[in-house]
């Protein structure tokens, strides 16, 4: 199908598609072998116990040294998958869903140097209970994800309520000054009344994930984690804080919010509550 346009791999350097395949994966069994030793060292390399991070040329160089594989092979993984399974005439395209996954991933973080990040999770966000390690390449760039719209529209109208200074935006867009047709910034007067901070909160300071869901509100760490936050909010901001919350179903998980701990800072600014005593504080929203 189409690739879509905020995919990375549609817009990959056009020398690099026109680059001769090496010839250490040019045969399918060569390259299949170099698919084994790269889904290997990925398996590996997610066994960790806690969040870790790296640039693309850090990971290139763990790579190197543990399975001795060069960097270049990895930029035509994507092309010589898809060459293959072209070669083979395979029609049911989802049974390889995975391994073009790995592909996808070997040539971006082959491919760009700059704006990517590594980033290996001990566990999916919405299982923190069970080992289930997450690979992901994180895009910094939003140059790269929005190049593909402003080269196939002529147009492109972008509007935001927060995007300031206004004259930033563009260039870290990406986009060159004959573009910039029409550009307009409204004042917003805040003389009538504060500001609005909104803050979304999804991790703890131990990097545990924070959540409402119903299932994990008896969690004892999302508790402890969402007591903490408020407390050090409160510690900070003068005054002026709205918290949603939500209340907990076990009375005994609600005895673990430090609300002697925030009755203090309470009561220099006086707080409203919607629910009987156990409550525990939500994560604040926008």
């Amino acid at each position: 199908g189409e690739m879509p346009l905020g995919s990375p791999i549609a817009q990959l350097p056009q020398a690099l598609l026109e680059e001769v395949v090496p010839g250490s994966i040019r045969r399918a069994e060569h390259f299949c072998q170099f698919m084994d030793v790269l889904v290997k060292f990925l398996r590996a390399r997610m066994g960790v116990r806690q969040v870790e991070s790296e640039i693309p040329l850090s990971f290139l160089h763990r790579m190197r040294q543990r399975t001795s594989l060069d960097a270049k092979p990895l930029r035509f993984a994507y092309s010589r998958l898809n060459s293959l399974l072209r070669t083979l005439e395979v029609t049911d395209l989802d049974e390889f869903t995975p391994i073009q996954l790995v592909a996808d991933f070997c040539t971006l973080v082959a491919t760009y140097e700059d704006g990517f990040v590594v980033i290996v999770e001990p566990f999916d966000p919405r299982t923190p209970h069970i080992h289930d390690p997450v690979l992901q390449l994180a895009c910094l760039d939003a140059s790269l994800a929005i190049k593909p719209v402003l080269e196939r529209f002529r147009s492109v109208v972008i509007t935001s309520g927060t995007l300031s200074p206004i004259d930033l935006y563009p260039k870290l867009l990406g986009m060159t000054a004959e573009r910039l047709k029409v550009r307009k910034a409204l004042p917003m007067s805040i003389a009538a009344r504060a500001p609005i901070c909104p803050m979304v909160v999804t991790r703890g300071s131990d990097q545990l994930p924070i959540s409402s869901a119903y299932s994990a509100r008896d969690d004892p760490s999302v508790v402890r984690n969402f007591g903490a936050v408020l407390e050090q909010m409160a510690g900070t901001v003068p005054d002026g804080i709205v918290v949603f919350r939500f209340v907990a179903r076990d009375d005994r998980a609600a005895r673990q919010t430090p609300r002697d701990k925030l009755a203090g800072r309470s009561s220099r600014r006086g707080s409203a509550d919607d629910g009987p005593a156990p409550e525990l504080p939500s994560k604040p929203r926008a």
